[in-house]
Parts: C-alpha cells; sequence; structure tokens
C-alpha cells in the first residue's frame, strides 16, 4: 500500500505527556521536524521502542495538549543520549523526534473496521 494511503497512526494518549517541550522547527529544505529529550524509566521505553516499530514508514498524528490543532509526521527511531539527569525515577535520557510534520485538522480519513 502506497505510504499515502497508510492509516494514520494516533500518538498514545498515554505517551502525551512524554511530548511535553517538544519543539517544531524548520529546515534549510523547508520542511518542518520536530523533538523533544526527555528522562525515561526501562518499561516506558521498551513501549515506546515497540510503537516506534509499529509506526515505522507510517505518518503519526500528535495532538496539541491544548486540543488547538494537530500534527502529522514519519517518526524517527529513538536516539539514547546517555543518562537521564534524574536517576532515582529514570534510566536514560532519549530524543523522540518526527520529520516531514505538516498540519493537519485532526479528523481520521480511515475509519476502522
Amino acid at each position: 500500500m502506497p505510504h499515502t494511503q497508510n492509516p494514520i497512526v494516533e500518538w498514545p494518549a498515554e505517551f502525551h505527556h512524554l511530548l511535553a517541550g517538544f519543539e517544531v522547527a524548520t529546515g534549510g529544505d523547508g520542511k518542518r521536524f520536530g523533538r523533544v529529550d526527555i528522562d525515561i524509566d526501562p518499561a516506558t521505553l521498551c513501549l515506546l521502542n515497540e510503537f516506534e516499530a509499529h509506526v515505522r514508514h507510517r505518518q503519526v498524528r500528535l495532538r496539541s495538549a491544548d486540543g488547538s490543532g494537530c500534527l502529522v509526521g514519519e517518526m524517527n527511531a529513538l536516539i539514547g543520549l546517555g543518562a537521564a539527569a534524574d536517576t532515582t525515577r529514570h534510566t536514560s535520557r532519549i530524543r523522540i523526534s518526527f520529520h516531514d510534520l505538516l498540519d493537519d485538522d485532526c479528523v481520521d480519513r480511515h475509519p476502522r473496521a
């Protein structure tokens, strides 16, 4: 199925807090990208890796925290950045990032069967 026909995957509500501080920028090619660096615990990292594998080469819908809009883009592989700043609750620091971000109207055009 061509990329444009794949249903958009929603960023899970239980991961919404992971995108606090998410920053969007525009590259030299005019395409937008976004990223956030966070401390994370092993269990959440495992779930996030499973999600990233599931959405590989598919668009992911990111809803704004205030409900004002959405972005869609492809999730990049997670990047390990080293030890967490708060080692009492987290084990590592990672980067969650997306490329080719586009504005989206938050409407699912491919209803589930």
